[in-house]
């Protein structure tokens, strides 16, 4: 197998949010970055992905937010219902209060718009190659030097970061033991036109109804032109699946909302090519970092989907991997150590409550009851002030 030398350079494993945002961070700060992408082109596919402000805020630094445009819907807010009953329960404003609050806004946008924004600004910067269709199978390292064996040739450089995903090949590298585990849970999402809600579902805004055993999302992308529709339903007598873009049967959708209140189970009747994925959930990592290497994003903390977080954090793994780099004089051993110390807290606290949230947007009976109880009561601005934890990250947490 030839080999290519990439002298200097930081290899990234992985094109997606995380490795193209490793590689603009890196990039901007004067390192050379090589990643490496196993599909042979950018995918078009995809679901909406919501972005609060602590990730918007580095994407504005980055130039990525203006790039995106009108294509990106800055959120007034989330909208909280019953879906049983579709009574509204309460509401998270964002908007200009967000904007003031966090400096930064809450933005909903279709992922491959967010992916092509990344490509374009990372191709953009001296210093970034992209290499497609060149999956990285394993890597082994020296004192100063990391060697990667990939589908085309071994590739060397300086460091590696393993930001290849839910389903990392890399990561059992660094921890043999860490196995995903199935959450009984299965995501399920779509396109529908603007057209399809009732009228007081529409407009620049997240709904989010809650269910027994179930829950619906639903936010436009594509500027307005489109409404992304998630749903979550509990499956855990079977279909496990691996990979996120499996075709999907309706009606074993259809039937978790029959019981539901009818303008929201509407709006999962008007779907159509649904597409499904298995949740799958992470007990934290014995290690993140191996000398050289170390795994970022999902391949090192990968969260439900409960608080929409998981772009963000890939974004925010960016941001710190730079400073951390930095501080240690691009010395990756130091770094990527401290990389890991600065980020497992804030990484375990928020994949601890993406579940915690998952189980209260489920609750049924007397539980269910007394959640919108207190979802009523609590006021706008409380219920914002309760995220503040998430939103006011900064990128220098110690």
């Amino acid at each position: 197998m030839a080999s290519t030398v990439t002298e200097g350079r930081i290899l990234i494993a992985g094109a997606g949010i995380g490795g193209l945002s490793a590689g603009i961070a890196l990039a901007r700060d004067g390192t050379p970055v090589q990643v490496l992408e196993r599909e042979k082109a950018h995918s078009t596919d995809g679901a909406g992905i919501q972005l609060g402000p602590n990730a918007t805020r580095i994407l504005g630094d980055w130039g990525v937010l203006e790039r995106l445009g009108s294509k990106a819907v800055i959120s007034e807010g989330i909208a909280i219902g019953d879906g049983l009953t579709g009574e509204h329960l309460a509401t998270v404003p964002f908007g200009e209060v967000a904007r003031q609050r966090y400096g930064a806004p809450f933005i909903l946008v279709h992922r491959h718009d967010l992916h092509q924004a990344l490509v374009e600004t990372a191709r953009d910067l001296p210093g970034v190659e992209i290499t497609m269709d060149c999956e990285v199978m394993a890597y082994r390292q020296s004192s100063d030097e990391i060697v990667l064996t990939t589908t085309k040739e071994e590739i060397r450089g300086h460091a590696l970061i393993a930001a290849d995903g839910l389903w990392s090949r890399l990561r059992p590298q660094i921890d043999p033991g860490a196995a995903l585990l199935f959450t009984g849970q299965t995501a399920w999402r779509t396109l529908v036109s603007p057209g399809d809600l009732p009228e007081h579902l529409r407009g620049p805004r997240t709904g989010l109804w809650l269910g027994r055993g179930a829950h619906l999302v639903h936010y436009p992308v594509k500027g307005g032109m489109k409404i992304n529709v998630v749903a979550v339903t509990e499956e855990r007598r079977g279909g496990k699946t691996e990979g996120w873009n499996q075709e999907a049967d309706p009606q074993s959708l259809l039937s978790c909302f029959e019981a539901w209140d009818d303008s929201i189970a509407d709006i999962v009747r008007s779907g159509a090519g649904w597409r499904k994925w298995s949740l799958y959930y992470q007990p934290p990592l014995r290690a993140w970092t191996q000398g050289l290497v170390t795994v970022a994003g999902d391949a090192a903390h990968p969260v439900l989907p409960f608080l929409a977080q998981g772009g963000a954090l890939a974004i925010e793994d960016a941001a710190v991997l730079v400073r951390v780099l930095r501080e240690f004089d691009g010395d990756p051993t130091h770094a990527f150590r401290q990389f890991e110390r600065v980020r497992i807290g804030r990484a375990s606290r928020t994949g601890f409550e993406s579940r915690r949230m998952g189980r209260i947007y489920h609750m049924g009976g007397v539980l269910r009851l007394a959640r919108n109880f207190v979802l009523r009561r609590q006021s706008p601005e409380a219920l914002l002030k309760k995220l503040d934890w998430l939103y006011l990250f900064g990128g220098d947490e110690r």
